[in-house]
């Protein structure tokens, strides 16, 4: 069995208003919390059996970069705290995806690995090809949601002028507030969907739920 290291590393960076927050992330997990200040604050902690993990934050124009990649025998957590109206994207290789607390809009992306989100306000592009995906408190005017082979389960605070959500293979479970006005469109192939919300193709808020194998439910 081969010995491992702990490795811990700490980055921080100014930030403008109107900077983007660029995540490249190889095999590693990714958390992202609202700051009360105007930086970027990185914390990677975790370990390793070979490769030793590599870590870097800079800055290129309106464009804030934080990538880190973890080859080998590795196990690497980023922990990134920033301004909460910053706009991020993030695309994790091989990794989970938490973000809490966000207000900017967020573009998360993973290859194998679960998305969390918690109280956003901005709006959101989700994407996992393989692992579920989590929305709770939103009150984010758009979503775009999409997982090949996962779970969808979102819920909205306030209501959204706009949601999108496929799911190859998993079941969707979406909430929103009552008394908006939606107008609901589902398409499902193996289920018949329930949807407890009515329907007003005149509505200016609304709702779009695709799954190839996997129930549907709006409510």
């Amino acid at each position: 069995m081969l010995n491992r290291t702990d490795f811990a590393q700490t980055n921080e960076i100014d930030v403008q208003p109107g900077t983007t927050l660029q995540v490249d992330a190889r095999n590693i997990g990714v958390t992202l919390s609202s700051g009360s200040d105007s930086k970027v604050r990185v914390s990677a902690t975790g370990n390793y059996a070979d490769q030793k993990p590599q870590v870097t934050a800079t800055t290129t124009g309106t464009t804030a970069v934080v990538s880190g990649s973890c080859g080998g025998d590795c196990d690497l957590q980023l922990h990134i705290t920033l301004p909460a109206a910053l706009g991020v994207r993030v695309e994790a290789g091989n990794g989970a995806v938490v973000a809490n607390g966000m207000g900017g809009s967020l573009e998360l992306q993973t290859t194998d690995g679960a998305i969390t989100v918690d109280h956003p306000t901005g709006p959101l592009t989700l994407k996992s090809r393989n692992g579920g995906i989590s929305v709770t408190a939103a009150a984010s005017p758009k979503a775009d949601v999409t997982t090949g082979n996962g779970a969808v389960d979102a819920a909205f605070a306030a209501a959204p002028a706009s949601v999108n959500v496929t799911a190859k293979d998993g079941a969707v479970d979406l909430s929103v507030p009552s008394g908006a006005g939606y107008n609901v469109t589902t398409r499902s192939t193996g289920t018949t969907p329930q949807v407890d919300v009515p329907s007003d193709r005149n509505a200016a808020h609304s709702l779009t739920v695709t799954t190839a194998s996997g129930a549907i439910h709006i409510h």
